[in-house]
């Protein structure tokens, strides 16, 4: 289990890449992370490879994804942390040839798209939510991964 560091908290606040108000063309293997991100990307009839969220916005706002996944794993991830089983679950799936497969958390979905970029191929669009501003769009690369490697090091192991 990682645990987020206080000092760090403020840096994840702000968005990785360019928000967007609206959805953007995108061309490739898709991983929403967030509820609403999820929702507006089926809505807009894009099927993601993988959806991460919690089924709540804000933190206890319940939301209604009305879509059938293909397959749904359940994995438990406590706020303000990255779980091993959350971990493992994102490594295996990105080395599978499938989509429309969501990873349904019990707890928090939030820092788990660091572990995406991690562990998904380069070329792999991530979108998340940033709270009351838009969505977020970026595109897994070797700079973003080397930035990504840098931030989980600073995670303290539980």
């Amino acid at each position: 289990m990682l645990k987020l560091p206080e000092d760090l908290r403020e840096t994840l606040k702000k968005p990785f890449g360019k928000v967007y108000k609206t959805l953007p063309n995108i061309d490739g293997d898709i991983v929403t992370v967030g509820d609403i991100v999820t929702k507006t990307v089926i809505e807009n009839n894009i099927t993601p490879k993988l959806s991460i969220f919690d089924l709540k916005t804000q933190r206890n706002i319940p939301v209604k994804i009305n879509h059938v996944f293909k397959k749904i794993i359940k994995v438990k991830n406590p706020p303000g942390c990255i779980s091993d089983e959350a971990i493992e679950s994102i490594k295996y799936l990105s080395t599978i040839n499938d989509k429309d497969i969501a990873l349904l958390v019990d707890g928090e979905e939030d820092l788990l798209a660091l572990i995406v970029i991690k562990y998904f191929p380069i070329g792999t669009y991530v979108i998340y939510g940033q709270p009351n501003e838009g969505i977020v769009v970026l595109k897994i690369d070797e700079k973003l991964k080397q930035e990504v490697e840098e931030t989980l090091k600073q995670f303290k192991k539980l």
